[in-house]
């Protein structure tokens, strides 16, 4: 099986569920190897960050701002034989029968081109950003993307919430298109000595999140100055980055906040674990959330969540049961659903509690690897049926 990943890279949504899929596809005896399109025209072996066997090869498109855009334009015609043939013999040679699209960008319509050119299947997993904004569709997407679609046996998305919406955009999909909830390795969830997991602040609010619009930062900020300003001994984390940081840090300024605001950075898997352990709650308030597993990671440390009822979020948490959901773009709703659960310790415990058992019920990585091992077994004849969702696919428990 070759799963196909625009990046490199340990961290991220993306590449927690690519890492999750093919470490569970390899511990059920399938041979997989990650794909890249980063570097040369040559294809290459590789290991990859997260240890698996990879190749990389650059999918060459035409076009692009600027004189590089106008060479790659000139160069094209000579250089996409050269890659499609190199995909072609590579995917010949290793006999690989399921082509797995993450998050698919333009460049992978020559994997698309190799499904209508070889008896490979063609399963594309679309994780957000890819095909939505805000919520919503794009209002046009690319031809390229279009092929992917027409040309992908099955369209795997991450909540049944965000399935609905792809078969908006593309309503000729709607029998080729399935959800299969994202999940973690409560293993690597582990509970961390009091001793190593202090940051300096005996109390926090933890937001893990990129520093992008759809994440919503800027919300929880507001929401966050009456809690700073009425508990002395509460401090806002953020561990993140992206293009709004500068941004981010002047509003908590001009909030009189960002005293109280902690701006880490990214994170490591480590470090994430350690700030988990370490807080009063975990807050996510997305505007648009196709599943969210910062959500599923708090509640396997067993720590409260705040979210909003964005995407596939409502899939995970049942309000008042396993976390509280409010709306989003809604500061003072934020804030209140904030207080309560800061100041009622009962709610904090039942509602973690609720929430680490949700995990282990139904987003163990075991669940999720089985239902994408059950979904390329179905393309293959080897299952009858197509499934809907994972609790279809899979029974083994954590």
């Amino acid at each position: 099986m070759l799963l196909a990943v625009p990046w490199d890279d340990k961290r991220g949504g993306v590449t927690a569920v690519v890492d999750n899929v093919a470490t569970c596809l390899q511990a059920r005896g399938h041979e997989v190897t990650i794909f890249h399109s980063d570097q040369g025209a040559l294809l290459t072996s590789k290991s990859t960050q997260l240890g698996f066997s990879g190749v990389d090869l650059r999918l060459t498109m035409p076009f692009g701002a600027g004189l590089r855009g106008v060479l790659r334009t000139i160069a094209f015609p000579f250089l996409f034989p050269v890659i499609l043939l190199q995909l072609i013999w590579f995917l010949r040679t290793k006999r690989i029968q399921i082509v797995n699209l993450h998050y698919p960008i333009d460049n992978f319509v020559y994997l698309a081109i190799c499904r209508r050119l070889l008896p490979i299947r063609l399963v594309t997993s679309v994780h957000g950003r890819d095909a939505f904004y805000r919520d919503k569709p794009f209002d046009r997407y690319s031809r390229a993307f279009k092929f992917i679609v027409r040309c992908s046996d099955l369209i795997v998305l991450p909540s049944d919430a965000y399935r609905r919406k792809f078969i908006e955009a593309f309503p000729a999909s709607r029998d080729s298109t399935v959800f299969i909830h994202n999940a973690v390795d409560p293993a690597k969830f582990p509970p961390v000595a009091e001793e190593t997991r202090s940051i300096g602040y005996p109390r926090y609010i933890l937001c893990v999140a990129d520093f992008r619009e759809d994440k919503a930062i800027d919300v929880l900020l507001r929401a966050a100055v009456p809690l700073l300003r009425d508990d002395p001994s509460l401090t806002l984390v953020l561990a993140g980055d992206g293009p709004l940081r500068n941004e981010l840090e002047t509003l908590a300024l001009s909030l009189d906040i960002r005293h109280r605001t902690m701006f880490l950075g990214s994170q490591g898997g480590f470090e994430i674990v350690n700030l988990l352990q370490g807080c009063e709650l975990k807050v996510l308030p997305s505007r648009m959330e196709p599943f969210g597993i910062a959500i599923i990671e708090a509640m396997a440390c067993r720590k409260p969540v705040v979210a909003t009822e964005s995407g596939g979020i409502p899939e995970i948490v049942e309000h008042e049961v396993s976390g509280i959901l409010v709306e989003p773009d809604n500061p003072a709703a934020l804030t209140a659903a904030l207080r309560r659960v800061l100041a009622d310790a009962g709610l904090r415990k039942t509602i973690a509690a609720k929430g680490y058992a949700t995990v282990m019920e139904r987003f163990c990585s075991v669940h999720n690897g089985a239902a994408y091992e059950r979904t390329f077994a179905s393309l293959l004849g080897v299952a009858q049926s197509t499934p809907q969702s994972p609790s279809s696919l899979a029974t083994t428990d954590c």
